[in-house]
């Protein structure tokens, strides 16, 4: 199983940061329900990997 910076969830937690944070230095304003929809698919996304690699990790260690 790959670790750190090597996995999508890391990839995608720092994409979904440095766009709500980046935001206003690009000038844009992103108001509150832009930003709760960003970090919503962005944890939406990381739990889903975690839960799915967990299953795969038990699958191949009961194999």
């Amino acid at each position: 199983m790959k670790a750190g910076i090597k996995t999508t969830e890391f990839w995608a937690t720092l994409l979904g940061t440095i766009i709500v944070a980046g935001t206003a230095e690009l000038g844009l304003n992103l108001n509150e329900a832009s930003v709760a929809s960003i970090a919503a698919m962005v944890i939406t996304y990381v739990v889903g990997r975690v839960m799915n690699k967990n299953t795969q990790a038990k699958i191949d260690q009961e194999s």
